[in-house]
């Protein structure tokens, strides 16, 4: 397993490879303010705020769902750890939301909140696919025979980035597999694979990537009881935290990719532990039972 949850103590996995760069741009435009946008559970969202507190940035956050506006009691972890970290919180109906990459909407943002640096859904753009070079680097570093590497999947620009770095050299034969979070996520393979420069599966055939869309578990920040029994054998047996909403996701696939005996035998297979523990609720019995010795 690759434990990015381990690489930052406040910006933790796959968010701060995706933040890391843009963090840079925005410093280098003398701005002031990040904004950006996600649902109640985001990951993206409490990372953004982590590291505007961090660098020192204000920060707004574009919450999808207007029923939490005045129910702050409702509110998940996520949304919690983001206000304490100075985030202001605006709450827009789901209607509006759809509306976060029209190019109309971007520029009243940007007029309401003059000198902000936007960042959309996810995190996802070409700086944030830049900055997975270091992952691949570090595994490659660390496990340079690896020949396969399981990922969650929600915005897709985590596979892509990591697609489009493992392409660079390609030495050896290299599967790449995403676990989608979301259900009917198949339409995020034509944004991935736009990231990734469509090469993926053709200019390199070294490295191939597959969406696998079967293993969301009842859909975003759902679970169900195979997928929960999958999250409490690992971490019991390995002492390892997952969250709820991405990495249980991913071990659970995995672990059902290798029932099926879809993984070949001798494979070295990667785990991308992508953070997002700041979602994970602190009183239940599951995190109880982790061993950590």
């Amino acid at each position: 397993m690759k434990r990015d949850d381990l690489n930052h103590p406040a910006i933790q996995g796959n968010k701060w490879h995706k933040l890391r760069l843009n963090l840079d741009q925005a410093r280098k435009q003398g701005t002031l303010r990040l904004i950006t946008f996600g649902g109640a559970y985001s990951n993206h969202i409490a990372a953004t705020a982590a590291a505007a507190k961090t660098f020192g940035f204000e920060t707004v956050g574009m919450i999808r769902g207007d029923e939490l506006a005045n129910c702050p009691q409702k509110w998940s972890p996520t949304l919690l750890t983001a206000q304490a970290n100075g985030m202001q919180l605006h709450f827009m109906s789901r209607q509006a939301y759809r509306q976060k990459e029209d190019p109309a909407f971007l520029r009243q943002l940007q007029e309401d909140f003059p000198n902000s640096f936007i960042l959309p859904e996810g995190g996802t753009n070409e700086l944030a696919i830049q900055g997975f070079e270091a992952v691949i680097d570090q595994l490659d570093q660390q496990c340079p025979t690896w020949s396969h590497l399981y990922t969650a999947v929600g915005t897709g620009g985590t596979l892509a980035g990591l697609v489009k770095m493992s392409q660079r050299n390609p030495v050896s034969v290299r599967a790449l597999f995403g676990i989608a979070t979301l259900n009917q996520a198949d339409y995020l393979r034509e944004s991935i694979s736009h990231l990734a420069d469509n090469r993926a599966n053709t200019a390199h055939h070294s490295v191939t990537w597959q969406l696998l869309t079967q293993y969301s578990s009842g859909g975003y920040a759902k679970t169900t009881e195979a997928c929960l029994a999958d999250q409490r054998w690992f971490e019991t047996n390995f002492g390892i935290l997952l969250d709820p909403i991405y990495t249980s996701k991913m071990v659970h696939g995995f672990l059902e990719e290798m029932r099926l005996q879809r993984i070949p035998p001798n494979s070295k297979v990667i785990l991308y532990h992508s953070g997002g523990l700041q979602g994970r609720p602190e009183d239940t019995d599951q995190e109880n039972e982790v061993k950590t010795d």
